[in-house]
Formats: structure tokens, sequence, C-alpha cells
């Protein structure tokens, strides 16, 4: 299986609800988070810069996450199509899986904002991250 993604979340007060933990509108900053973190990465190995826009996302909680713990997301590619790719997530709280997510991310001509293919470069290092399609819990 390859290596995912790993992201370090930086929790903020903000992110609580009054019941203590992390607020489920927080997962989903969480997991842009993740996603900027692929962009970053891809662009640290020379891939050039590619435009792509939110389609679908679907979170399951799991188990709470309070303050105070280390977060991290782990991120697979689990689907590459013609303009589309789709990844799925781990979210860990001192290693400990609290939410799974899965999310869906089209290739976009930012001039026309139409569905755009994506570009060899991106196909293939996108490749490098492909995981199962089944529910992905990767640490």
């Amino acid at each position: 299986m390859p290596k995912p993604i790993v992201t370090d979340i930086q929790i903020r007060f903000g992110d609580t609800d009054m019941l203590g933990h992390i607020n489920n509108a927080a997962y989903v900053q969480y997991l842009e988070v993740a996603r900027m973190q692929l962009v970053q990465e891809a662009l640290k190995s020379g891939v050039p810069s590619f435009n792509f826009v939110l389609a679908h996302i679907s979170l399951d909680f799991k188990r709470e996450i309070k303050l105070g713990k280390k977060v991290t997301i782990e991120s697979l590619i689990t689907r590459i199509g013609n303009s589309s790719f789709e990844m799925a997530y781990s979210v860990l709280a001192d290693g400990v899986v609290c939410a799974t997510a899965k999310s869906v991310q089209v290739g976009i001509d930012p001039a026309q904002m139409t569905a755009a293919p994506l570009p060899e470069p991106v196909r293939q290092f996108l490749q490098g991250f492909m995981g199962p399609q089944e529910e992905v819990e990767c640490h």
C-alpha cells in the first residue's frame, strides 16, 4: 500500500463547541488543509499548477476529538478519472482514527469554469498516492 500524505492539523480553541469537542464543521476545514498539502507536494515535485474544485464530500464520525489532542490527517487517492479524482482520509487524534472521509475533486478550466481533463503530470503524481477504493484507515 502506498504511503499516505500526512497532514498535521493545528486545532484552534474556536474549533470547539459547547461540549468541549471539535465541532463537526471544523473537520471539513481540516480536510481542505489536507487537499492543499497535496497541491503543495505536487508543486514541490515539479508538477505544474493545476486547478480543481471540490464536487463532493462525505464524512463519518467515529470518536470525538477534544482540544489538546495531536490531530493528523492521512490522505490517499482512491480513483483517478479523466477530469476528476477521489480522495479518502483518516482523521486521527493521538494516533486513533476518529473520522473517515471521502471527497471528489474535478479539474477545471478557470477561464470557462467547466470540467477539464487532468494534465498527464498531475495524473502521474496522483498515481503515486493511489490506494484501495474501499474505506481507508491509512495508519
